[in-house]
């Protein structure tokens, strides 16, 4: 036969004849599966095309994508499986290849209010008007801090191995240490516009970090390096975390920085204005030492964007 739609027409038209499947498929010599697969699809009175369409039917793709926009995407592949009644499999398949879609894993982030936007556009535009003080000369310094885990974190996508049998691999790989509570270190992180950036800071076992502890870190660690390795022209970024804004660590600021955003000039709830969370954290936490200085810089030039697009976004969330 040249071709299958050929061999499908001539099936048919046999049976048509009154041969049955073992004689067409002696006399066309293909399989009987394919006869019986073809009669089953197709009827001796009408030899055109009588085959369904392969794949999902059209109506079952604007219901799955109907769906989608009710649940304003907020939909699952399994949860849409079981609502029209198909294997999941299927449905994935509908998702990615009809509708050209993908699933992905939704992040939480804080909740912003009415007065929580407010105050992130007054924040921002104070923020704004500091750094147009600002001389070029003049280095920003990022600093914040963020805890490590010490623990082995196991999480769904990362809870499995791969063996001939359960069980069937080293025993470290098998199980894993349960904790109530991972250990953690804190870690003060600070990273200059221009790139360069100060070792990281660990904070000792047990050691919390309030007012006291963070003035003696700057007075101790951050400005002797600031000092070092830019004389007097860099200003201190911090966010509004109550370390950073009490009474005391602005005091100390005031006389001893040559230049700081007050409180008063960073908007709250602001992760997403902020370079070492944006940015930074997230790759120092992949690795120690793929913190290049270009890398660095490009991340902290987005800085003020980062600002004005708070402002555009009337306070909402920028990223």
């Amino acid at each position: 036969m040249a071709n299958r739609e050929e061999k499908r027409v001539a099936i048919l038209a046999l049976s048509a004849q009154g041969q049955n499947p073992s004689e067409i498929s002696k006399n066309l010599r293909v399989s009987r599966q394919t006869v019986y697969r073809t009669l089953e699809r197709g009827t001796a009175t009408a030899p055109k095309r009588m085959r369904t369409k392969p794949g999902r039917p059209t109506e079952t793709v604007e219901a799955v994508k109907i769906a989608i926009n009710e649940k304003n995407a907020k939909a699952t592949v399994r949860g849409l499986a079981r609502e029209f009644n198909m294997p999941r499999t299927t449905m994935r398949r509908l998702v990615k290849d009809d509708l050209g879609l993908k699933s992905f894993k939704r992040t939480p982030r804080h909740a912003l209010k009415s007065t929580d936007k407010e105050k992130r556009v007054a924040g921002a535009k104070k923020c704004l008007n500091k750094l147009k003080k600002n001389p070029k000369e003049v280095v920003i310094l990022h600093l914040d801090e963020t805890p490590f885990s010490l623990g082995e974190m196991v999480t769904m996508d990362t809870g499995f191995y791969i063996a001939e049998a359960c069980g069937d691999a080293d025993d470290t790989t098998v199980h894993y240490g349960k904790e109530r509570h991972f250990a953690k270190l804190q870690v003060i992180a600070v990273v200059g516009s221009d790139g360069q950036k100060c070792d990281l800071i660990f904070l000792e076992d047990g050691q919390r970090l309030n007012s006291f502890t963070y003035v003696e870190f700057l007075r101790r660690k951050v400005f002797p390096w600031a000092r070092a390795t830019y004389g007097e022209s860099w200003w201190l970024q911090h966010d509004g975390a109550s370390c950073h804004t009490s009474k005391f660590t602005q005091q100390f600021l005031r006389t001893e920085a040559p230049g700081f955003f007050p409180k008063e000039a960073w908007p709250p709830h602001s992760p997403d204005a902020a370079p070492m969370d944006y940015a930074i954290f997230g790759r120092l936490k992949s690795s120690l030492t793929n913190l290049d200085q270009t890398f660095i810089s490009k991340s902290c030039r987005k800085f003020r964007s980062k600002l004005e697009r708070i402002i555009e976004h009337d306070g909402g969330w920028i990223e």
